[in-house]
C-alpha cells in the first residue's frame, strides 16, 4: 500500500512518490531533524513477509552502511515502523548509465572516466570485503554534476576466504546473465575479480554500444561467456586505443587468475591510457568528473534507488 504525502516514517516526512516496482516503492521525503531532502526505499509488504527478500533488503542496507565513498550511493538510516521496512538514502539527480547508452556508444575518454569512477567505488567496497556481484549499466548512476555512483548492493556479499566453499545461496544463479563472470555461472565463490569481469563487460558496452557476449537467448549468452573470446571492440564511427582494448580483454579473461587482480589495478591501468596524447582520439562530448574529492549533499529530482527497484 503506497504511502501518502505527509506520512511519517521515523523522523522523515514523505513528500511524494518517485516510483514503484516489484521490490517496492521509492519516495521523496524530508529529514525533519537535519532539514534535507532524502530518498526512502520501502520494501513491498508482500516481500517483507519473505525471509529471503527481507534478508536481501537488510543486507543491502548493511553493505551501504559499511561504505562511505563518493562513488557509492550513501545510506543515512534504516528501520521498521508498523511493519514497514525502509532505508533512507541520498536523493540524486541525473540518469542511469543504461539510459545514457540508449544514445549509442560513448567517446573512449568518457567511457574511461566513467569506468574509473565505477572501479574506485568497487575498490572501496572490496577493501571492506564486500563484492557487488551485479555491476551493470542499470546500477550505475551518472549525476547531473558529472559524478558517478554505484547503486544496488542487494546482491552483495562478503568476499570469501581463499579456497572457501560456495555458500548455500550460491547454489542458485546470482546476478544478471550478460554481466556474469564464469565463476558466477558455475556457482563458484565470487570475489573482487568477479566484479572486475563485470566492469570489463560494462566498459566494452560503453565503447562498442553492445555487450561482448550478448546473444539472443540466455543459454547462448552463458555459453558465450564460458567458451568464447570477446570480439574486437570496433565502435561505430570511432577508434579505441589498442592499450584500452587490451585492458578490456584482460578484465574479461575466463580464469580469474588471468584477469586484473583488483579494481585498483583497473584504476591504475585506465590512468595510463588517459595519459595518451589528446590527439589520439576525439574529446568526450559529455563531461564526466571522477568524484574523488566531492563533498556535501547531492540533491536532485529523482532518487537513484528508483532505478534498481525497476530492474
Amino acid at each position: 500500500m503506497a504511502l501518502e504525502a505527509g506520512a511519517r516514517l521515523g523522523g522523515y516526512t514523505v513528500t511524494g512518490l518517485l516510483g514503484a516496482g516489484g521490490m517496492g516503492e521509492v519516495y521523496r521525503a524530508r529529514d525533519e531533524r537535519l532539514g534535507r531532502d532524502v530518498a526512502i526505499k520501502v520494501i513491498a509488504q508482500a516481500l517483507a513477509s519473505e525471509s529471503k527478500e527481507l534478508a536481501r533488503f537488510e543486507r543491502e542496507a548493511r553493505a551501504l552502511a559499511a561504505l562511505s565513498h563518493p562513488n557509492i550511493l550513501g545510506i543515512f538510516d534504516f528501520g521498521e515502523q508498523d511493519g514497514v521496512h525502509f532505508a533512507v538514502m541520498e536523493l540524486l539527480g541525473g540518469t542511469t548509465l543504461r539510459e545514457r547508452l540508449s544514445g549509442g556508444p560513448l567517446p573512449w575518454r568518457t567511457a574511461v572516466a566513467i569506468a574509473t569512477a565505477i572501479a574506485m567505488g568497487a575498490a572501496a567496497a572490496h577493501a571492506r570485503g564486500i563484492v557487488h556481484r551485479d555491476l551493470k549499466p542499470e546500477n550505475i548512476f551518472l549525476l547531473a554534476d558529472g559524478g558517478v555512483k554505484v547503486l544496488d548492493f542487494g546482491l552483495a556479499r562478503r568476499d570469501p576466504a581463499p579456497g572457501a566453499a560456495a555458500a548455500p545461496e550460491e547454489e542458485t544463479l546470482i546476478g544478471t546473465a550478460i554481466y556474469m563472470a564464469p565463476e558466477q555461472i558455475l556457482r563458484k565463490p565470487a570475489d573482487a575479480r568477479t566484479d572486475v569481469f563485470a566492469l570489463g563487460v560494462v566498459l566494452f558496452e560503453m565503447l562498442a554500444g553492445r555487450g561482448p557476449f550478448t546473444r539472443s537467448g540466455i543459454g547462448d549468452t552463458i555459453g558465450a561467456i564460458l567458451t568464447e573470446d570477446p570480439p574486437e571492440i570496433a565502435p561505430p564511427g570511432g577508434t579505441v586505443p589498442p592499450a584500452l582494448e587490451r585492458i578490456v580483454h584482460h578484465c574479461l579473461a575466463k580464469d580469474p587468475e588471468e584477469r586484473l587482480q583488483s579494481a585498483y589495478d583497473l584504476v591504475f591501468a585506465l590512468g595510463e591510457v588517459t595519459a595518451l596524447p589528446p590527439g589520439a582520439a576525439r574529446a568526450p562530448a559529455w563531461p564526466v568528473r571522477i568524484a574523488i574529492f566531492l563533498a556535501g549533499a547531492l540533491v536532485g529530482a529523482a532518487a537513484a534507488a528508483l532505478f534498481f527497484l525497476l530492474r
